[in-house]
């Protein structure tokens, strides 16, 4: 698509104003109604120049679309489980896409053991949030999804960060920002929703945005030769 970048930044202004707006004057149902807007939008322009050998990308976006609709009944628990399966299964994919060019990369005793005591600060940090969340969680189901969501939210930033240091070009960078774009989505989402700081839906949208506007225009990016051998077996 021409004029991709152009295209992008308009929408997303558009969306970080119109969500602005509405967070702070409406209620959460029609906030989460916009969120589906965008992200419908969003997607469509990504399957317009969506690349027949990047499926994972794919089936991620689909993913965090379907469970954006599911928050409309975010509030019934089976459908707060099912939510968290999905992102889950979102952040899975976008790893198994970026997983073969991060795949050869060697790591010393000294980069393992900071992997190992990076993950290990993490767990603790989410053993804490969950210890603050107290009674709200609904059951052990919904603890170990999001111990499982957690997790996968720092394997990806890992693997985020691996494939930017070893590229280190625009394709690189942008798939770098769509991964914290996410993360620190979540993050303030769960602030806003299980800490009641209800603030932090600002941060939640505009992070969110800014990770579904990045992983678009990596996307449809000219990818380095090594890369696109890795989906020969497509």
């Amino acid at each position: 698509m021409k004029n991709l970048k152009t295209v992008l930044v308009v929408i997303g202004a558009i969306l970080l104003i119109t969500n602005f707006y509405v967070i702070h004057e409406f209620g959460l149902l029609e906030s989460r109604w916009l969120r589906i807007l965008g992200t419908s939008i969003l997607f469509s322009i990504f399957l317009i120049g969506a690349k027949r050998k990047e499926p994972f990308l794919i089936i991620g976006f689909i993913l965090l679309l379907v469970s954006d609709f599911l928050l409309l009944q975010y509030e019934i628990p089976w459908v707060k489980k099912l939510t968290f399966t999905l992102v889950i299964l979102a952040y899975l994919s976008l790893m198994k896409h970026i997983r073969p060019y991060v795949r050869s990369l060697e790591a010393n005793l000294f980069q393992k053991g900071l992997f190992v005591g990076v993950l290990g600060i993490n767990i603790f940090m989410l053993y804490l949030l969950i210890d603050m969340v107290g009674s709200k969680w609904d059951d052990s189901w919904h603890t170990f999804l999001f111990y499982l969501y957690g997790m996968s939210m720092i394997v990806m930033v890992v693997l985020g960060f691996s494939y930017s240091n070893r590229y280190s070009d625009k394709s690189s960078f942008y798939f770098l920002w769509a991964v914290l774009g996410f993360v620190i989505s979540d993050i303030s989402s769960f602030m806003a929703y299980y800490l009641n700081v209800e603030e932090f839906y600002y941060p939640d949208r505009i992070f969110y945005i800014i990770g579904l506007l990045c992983l678009v225009k990596f996307s449809q990016m000219v990818k380095n030769k090594e890369m696109i051998k890795s989906y020969g077996f497509l």
